[in-house]
């Protein structure tokens, strides 16, 4: 005799309706968000090498520096173009920015999506194997984050730039809506009659994760922000009620050029 199949997953015959429709929207959006990555990898891949040099520049030094502190002939520099190669492509240093705040969106949104974790089939494994992941992505304990152009550019322009600052706030809620999918399916198979939000509780590790990149860089360390993670993992075992342990054991492979 066949087992019961498990609620939170859509083809359950004991799951409530309700859990099954929100379980295929939450999947259909994941594969929407998907796509929506590939998209804009082919488009960035299509850049002409000279422009698309220019971005990456922006991004690296702008990462580095700020925004303040990066000059149209830094960025030159760093690209080996002329200042008027970067007029031909961008009005302004504004418009780099624009450009790599996407770019560096599109490189993050990229790594994840193709992370170990996105092929275990449970939900809650999905979620522990992120914060994993995320460790890992940011160096390990033993390196040094370069931090997030996404949170510097929040924290920097924000009164100057509300174009940026806007363009900031989507990209941030993309991640934290991209970790809310795996939230609330894990939600809904494990804990479906618990109080916490899965939105309000991936905002929470955003905010988690953007403040720990903070501390990580003035510390010139990044064990703050191991141990934070690994604070939330405590508090999601007690909110789920099951103690999943880190990967540490079977660290994600990450490459070298996407660390940090």
């Amino acid at each position: 005799m066949n087992a019961p199949a498990k609620c939170g997953h859509p083809d359950s015959l004991s799951c409530p309706k309700e859990i099954q429709e929100s379980l295929l929207t939450e999947r259909a959006l994941w594969i929407t968000y998907q796509l929506v990555c590939m998209s804009t990898q082919t488009q960035t891949n299509q850049l002409p090498e000279t422009k698309r040099k220019l971005v990456d520049a922006g991004v690296s030094l702008m990462r580095h520096r700020g925004f303040n502190a990066t000059t149209v002939d830094d960025i030159c520099a760093a690209a080996g173009v002329t200042k008027g190669a970067f007029f031909h492509y961008f009005k302004s240093k504004d418009d780099l920015a624009t450009a790599a705040v996407i770019r560096f969106h599109e490189l993050k949104a990229n790594q994840f999506a193709d992370a170990p974790f996105r092929r275990l089939a449970d939900p809650l494994d999905r979620v522990f194997g992120r914060l994993d992941f995320a460790k890992e992505a940011s160096g390990g304990a033993k390196g040094l984050t370069k931090g997030c152009l996404m949170g510097m550019f929040a924290q920097e322009l924000s009164f100057t730039h509300p174009e940026l600052r806007s363009l900031c706030q989507d990209k941030l809620a993309r991640i934290a809506k991209d970790f809310e999918t795996d939230l609330a399916e894990a939600k809904a198979l494990y804990a479906p009659r618990a109080a916490f939000d899965p939105k309000s509780l991936a905002v929470l590790y955003l905010s988690i994760v953007q403040g720990s990149l903070l501390l990580a860089k003035a510390s010139e360390s990044n064990r703050v922000l191991v141990e934070n993670i690994e604070q939330f993992r405590a508090c999601l075992q007690m909110l789920f009620g099951r103690h999943r342990g880190s990967a540490g054991k079977q660290p994600a492979k990450v490459s070298v050029e996407s660390r940090n």
